[in-house]
């Protein structure tokens, strides 16, 4: 009797086990199935607030290249790099946007683009703080033959490795468009033309803030240059609204009639009028010793109507960086001005400014700011 009861007490633990042996596997199934089925760009997509971001990536070199690889959502969103890491950021990351999703957070796509640059700024500090783990996912730095890239890209993975830089410090917008973080570029617009209605009258510099006329007397009869933003006029003499000014630079052999601010820097000051170049007075060429062409003194007299001219380019700077934090801090981390010559800077601004919405303005501004703080120029202008 008592063997009887205890093969039957065996087979009853035994059942339980066998029975907790195949729930812990159903369990551990569908755990796993789970996880799968909500990595896949599909589960992604299928939520409203998705159909922007997706039309972004469907057009972007993440969805089709010429070597027919393509990375979805899980693939940049989720870290490969260890399964704690997978399993954290399904059950945070994963579970906030679903939440944020039955809330209706992104209802529509103004509240998308209004969002956007949060939205960004998270995914981004996501990436930093694990050194780009699921770039790196499919991209290993030292497995890159950089004799095979451009010369400008092996330049920037050589400094990056050295300076410990990460992917997504260099590398945004890449599946999705940037945002641009403009407000603070818009404040520092509107406070740029307050300061400017308040310019004593006692200046014995100014600076103009926009591309400014000047004339040949102070009745502004005859037109004979343009001032671009941030050049410096030393004021002569004034008559009511009129200030009577001097600007002094440099002209390089073969463009008479532009006034460049340092000999070897194409930096623009003016633009002379073809029939007021005689008005110019000039010195004498020399060779600059980096760029082994001819440039000499030059100063032209003028008359400006003191309207948005400021007495202290300093705004002029802080406008220019805020510019620069804000339309080109969305595609990659911000440059330095120091990093790049005054000569080069011109090059890379036209070859970014094009996926930015910034105005011709803004583009003049964070030009001559980026060339005035220049690493050729370190030290003239704080």
């Amino acid at each position: 009797m008592n063997s009887q009861k205890s093969t039957f007490s065996k087979r009853k633990v035994f059942g339980f086990l066998f029975t907790g042996a195949l729930l812990g596997a159903a369990a551990l199934y569908a755990t796993h199935w789970s996880m799968k089925a909500t990595s896949t760009t599909a589960f992604c997509v299928s939520c409203h607030s998705m159909e922007k971001p997706q039309k972004e990536w469907m057009g972007s070199k993440h969805f089709s290249n010429k070597f027919g690889i393509q990375a979805g959502c899980a693939d940049c969103h989720i870290p490969h790099d260890s399964d704690w890491n997978y399993a954290k950021t399904k059950v945070t990351t994963g579970l906030k946007d679903l939440f944020a999703e039955m809330r209706g957070r992104l209802p529509d796509e103004a509240t998308f683009e209004a969002r956007r640059g949060e939205m960004a700024k998270s995914v981004w500090a996501d990436m930093k703080a694990s050194d780009s783990a699921t770039c790196r996912h499919c991209h290993t730095p030292q497995a890159m033959d950089l004799f095979a890239q451009s010369e400008k890209a092996a330049e920037k993975h050589r400094e990056a490795q050295q300076s410990g830089e990460t992917c997504i410090d260099c590398h945004r917008g890449i599946a999705h468009f940037p945002p641009e973080f403009t407000e603070g570029a818009a404040d520092a617009a509107k406070h740029l033309a307050e300061l400017a209605t308040n310019t004593p009258a006692s200046a014995t510099t100014l600076y103009p803030i926009a591309r400014t006329p000047l004339y040949a007397d102070k009745d502004k009869a005859v037109e004979i240059a343009n001032i671009l933003p941030t050049a410096a006029m030393q004021v002569t003499g004034a008559d009511g609204n009129m200030r009577a000014v001097t600007i002094s630079g440099y002209q390089q052999e073969g463009a008479a009639q532009v006034i460049y601010a340092q000999s070897g820097k194409r930096i623009i000051s003016a633009i002379v009028a073809e029939d007021a170049i005689d008005r110019l007075k000039n010195g004498e060429y020399s060779t600059d010793a980096k760029t082994g062409s001819q440039w000499r003194p030059v100063t032209l007299t003028a008359w400006v109507e003191n309207a948005n001219l400021l007495a202290d380019a300093q705004p002029l700077w802080d406008y220019g960086n805020a510019l620069n934090n804000a339309y080109c801090g969305g595609c990659h981390a911000v440059v330095p001005a120091g990093h790049f010559t005054a000569n080069q800077w011109p090059s890379i601004v036209n070859g970014m400014v094009s996926r930015t919405s910034m105005d011709d303005a803004g583009k003049l501004m964070l030009t001559y700011y980026l060339q005035n703080h220049a690493k050729d120029l370190a030290g003239e202008h704080k």
